[in-house]
């Protein structure tokens, strides 16, 4: 063989092995840096910051400065589910790194994709719950990074990684508008409703109204409240989240707001000390107020009816309002005894016939109380004494919802109805003690047949 081509071979031969040996380091040099990157950012989503630590070396950031970045401090609640929100969109994708032979070290870029917080959808959401669901079809904003790892050493460093976590979580140091600190940094005062000093006498209902200042209502996600009502050291109620819509709220407690053993014989709540606790929903104390309930001892009034003659009740309607409040809230053109089987003889009459007195007490829809009654039956049109024997009928009743009224349907059902003088009592306690209607009706001896005949 010529010797300068057995030279040229052996030449190329050497100079083959040695680029597939340098191809083989670069290939090991590179799949090492992009592992390395690969374990780096998914500590960076995840926001470890006792892992995070470990890539920054002597760079004078400490870990606790990485737990202020990932998750600051100073977040409330809401705060933090929103930023919790956002990390959750996270995702990442590491790019094949670039190496530089000389230096040895390898240029890697990575992008990130963070759900828009800033979108028109997620902008619109009214709680933190609308608001995660809002991020799962919003679109991406894209975050393009690069870090220089470092390929000198027995193991690869990356150089430059704080840039990297100031760029994903530069969100935590924006402005959201969400409401900062607690809600009770909101609150302004409060007191209880139609007892300025504190005492309630003869009621069946306590109540306070707090104030929040209106600068509250400039931010986003607001937290609920709620409210327990505790006589001494007995729990009664324990109400739901109720979400601010004004600045002012009213906070009740009503007897079937519990199982009903508040009550005492006469229908007011238990006398003892009430108190009021208010919380924000993640349970931090906002307010707490005190009430006195006294009770004092009522007489049960008189039930008197008017002597009427058997004409009287076939031409008008007969009836009295004993309570105003009862009166004002009641369409009394509206109201009066419903014939309901066909048997009506007159305005305040039914034939012998009827299966049913009843008189319908047309009210506002927003009217919610409950009314007991009784009926009382006279042989003759005096009534006299016949208070003194027991009511041929007691029952109670709430209103029911018909279009744009609500009636109060005191119905009195019997197979027989012996002619004569009924009276009707309405009570607005339990007790019987406070008559707020009374009203009265015949039945004559003739049915309906008979009488239209």
């Amino acid at each position: 063989m010529n010797r300068k081509i057995k030279a040229f071979t052996s030449t190329l031969l050497a100079l083959s092995i040695v680029l597939s040996i340098s191809a083989c380091g670069n290939k090991k040099q590179t799949d090492a840096a992009k592992t390395l990157c690969e374990t780096f950012c998914e500590d960076v989503k995840t926001g470890d910051a006792d892992k995070l630590i470990t890539y920054l070396g002597d760079s004078g950031v400490t870990s606790n400065d990485l737990k202020e970045l990932v998750w600051p401090s100073e977040m409330n609640s809401e705060e933090a589910a929103f930023s919790a929100a956002i990390r959750e969109s996270i995702r990442y994708n590491v790019q094949e790194p670039i190496y530089d032979y000389k230096a040895k070290t390898a240029l890697v870029y990575i992008s990130w994709g963070e759900a828009d917080y800033n979108c028109e959808v997620a902008q619109a959401s009214k709680t933190i719950s609308e608001y995660k669901t809002a991020l799962l079809s919003a679109p991406e904003n894209i975050i393009t990074t690069s870090v220089t790892v470092d390929l000198n050493g027995e193991t690869p460093v990356i150089v430059n990684p704080k840039e990297v976590i100031d760029a994903v979580y530069a969100y935590n140091t924006e402005d959201h508008g969400i409401m900062p600190g607690l809600l009770s940094d909101f609150y302004l005062d409060g007191a209880f409703v139609l007892a300025p000093n504190g005492v309630y006498t003869n009621t069946d209902s306590i109540g306070v109204r707090i104030n929040f200042d209106k600068e509250l209502f400039s931010y986003r996600f607001i937290p609920g409240i709620t409210y327990t009502v505790v006589r001494g050291e007995e729990a009664l109620f324990a109400s739901d989240v109720i979400y601010l819509e004004d600045n002012t709220i009213r906070l009740d407690f009503t007897a079937d707001m519990s199982d009903g053993s508040c009550l005492n014989p006469d229908g007011f709540l238990i006398e003892g000390k009430y108190t009021f606790m208010i919380y924000d929903e993640h349970s931090n104390e906002i307010a707490s107020f005190g009430c006195m309930v006294d009770n004092e001892e009522i007489e049960q009034e008189t039930v008197e009816f008017v002597d009427h003659k058997k004409d009287y009740y076939l031409s008008n309607l007969v009836y009295e309002f004993k309570d105003s409040d009862l009166m004002g809230d009641t369409f009394v053109y509206n109201s009066g005894w419903w014939d309901y089987d066909g048997t009506s003889v007159g305005k305040s009459a039914f034939a012998s016939n009827t299966k049913v007195l009843g008189f319908s007490l047309a009210v506002s829809p927003d009217n919610e109380a409950e009314l007991y009654f009784e009926y009382y039956y006279s042989e003759e049109s005096d009534f006299e004494g016949v208070t003194e024997t027991d009511p041929v009928y007691t029952g109670s009743c709430y209103p029911s919802l018909y279009d744009d009224q609500a009636c109060y349907d005191l119905d009195y059902p019997s197979t027989e109805f012996k002619p004569g003088f009924y009276g009707l009592v309405v009570y607005g306690d339990q007790a019987k003690k406070n008559i707020v209607f009374v009203a009265q009706c015949i039945v004559v001896e003739e049915t309906s047949d008979d009488v239209i005949g």
